[in-house]
């Protein structure tokens, strides 16, 4: 499978994961043309998959993840993210086992067509910036900083949720990150860009799910990391 990685990780964070994961192949994300910030080359903002070996980029991504995915059956999709909110959001639904979460009325077309077809239930939220506000850390465990996303969490049937302090996640040019931004899975195992605090240790470890760190220090948002059907 492969791991997609903010082109702009420092050379450590990258080498720290291709050497823990050396199964995985390392791809490193694209810049959006049209974005003018340091999210410009976040994963989440440009590339989603709807299952292990499907997912749906934006257009000028095509080429480039059609190319590097092997055996993966890219699909382009029909929004080309722009430099303000919510124009960014369309590629940054989040997954949790048979729920989809996004701000639907920003949500790439064919993203939502895809699950509804198959029986997912989406739902609907304000926060556009879903997948980068959702450390999905397995198919019903969840870790999110934002309080709506956290109060309609509470509300869904055997899902385990951590409402996380996100204050001290570091995010280039912004006051605070996300903590979806900063972490994500690659098979069961949780990744982390730095170091989480003990409550989401603890949140882990209770649930059994073991976690990586892939650098030291704070934690940091570089737009997930993205991980097969992650």
């Amino acid at each position: 499978m492969a791991v997609i990685i903010n082109r702009n990780c420092p050379n450590e964070i990258i080498d720290s994961i291709s050497k823990s994961f050396p199964s995985e192949t390392i791809v490193k994300s694209v810049t959006l043309k049209n974005i003018n910030n340091s999210t410009a080359a976040h994963p989440d903002m440009q590339i989603h998959f709807v299952s292990g070996d499907t997912a749906i980029c934006a257009p000028e991504c095509f080429d480039y993840y059609s190319s590097a995915l092997s055996g993966i059956n890219v699909l382009p999709g029909s929004i080309t993210p722009m430099d303000t909110y919510p124009a960014d959001i369309a590629y940054n639904a989040a997954r949790l086992g048979k729920y989809v979460i996004a701000n639907t009325r920003y949500t790439e077309p064919k993203i939502l067509e895809y699950y509804k077809k198959r029986g997912f239930r989406v739902l609907n939220t304000n926060q556009g910036y879903a997948k980068c506000s959702l450390a999905i850390m397995s198919a019903d465990a969840v870790i999110t900083g934002d309080s709506g996303l956290y109060a309609l969490l509470q509300k869904l049937d055997n899902i385990k949720c951590l409402k996380a302090n996100q204050s001290r996640i570091i995010l280039e040019g912004y006051d605070n990150g996300f903590i979806g931004g900063a972490s994500g899975l690659i098979g069961k195992k949780a990744v982390f860009f730095g170091n989480p605090d003990t409550a989401i240790k603890k949140f882990l470890s209770d649930l059994n799910i073991e976690y990586f760190c892939a650098a030291d220090g704070a934690l940091t948002d570089y737009g997930s990391l993205i991980y097969g059907g992650g």
